[in-house]
């Protein structure tokens, strides 16, 4: 019998017409992965530039969520933004793999993740 696939959930609120906060819940896997990229490019093919994800409910989140999250950022730079990632007190540990805190910004708070976005814009 096959894993149940790992539940997550995704909601995006968007904060003004370049910057949408997306909130993600639960655990992010290969089972589920394909929802969050869906999701992700949905926001950004809707004329955000910017994202700001917030990861501080995620309990779990493996190679193919930090992949997903690698892509959305290289399309909002193709569109001139950022993404920034919220992690709260301790970024995941999929996020100490030598270099990735070059290739995403992490952030402790959303206020801070929302300023450094305003202040780059």
């Amino acid at each position: 019998m096959p894993p149940e696939p790992a539940v997550m959930s995704v909601d995006a609120s968007a904060v003004d017409a370049e910057t949408t906060v997306v909130t993600i819940a639960g655990e992010v896997t290969f089972s589920n992965v394909n929802g969050l990229g869906r999701e992700l490019a949905s926001v950004l093919n809707a004329g955000a530039r910017n994202l700001v994800v917030d990861l501080r409910e995620v309990a779990f989140i493996d190679s193919s969520g930090l992949s997903a999250l690698l892509t959305a950022s290289a399309q909002a730079r193709e569109r001139g933004g950022a993404v920034a990632l919220v992690h709260g007190a301790q970024p995941p540990s999929i996020f100490r793999f030598r270099g990735v805190e070059r290739l995403l910004s992490l952030y402790q708070s959303r206020e801070a993740a929302l300023a450094e976005i305003a202040r780059a814009s």
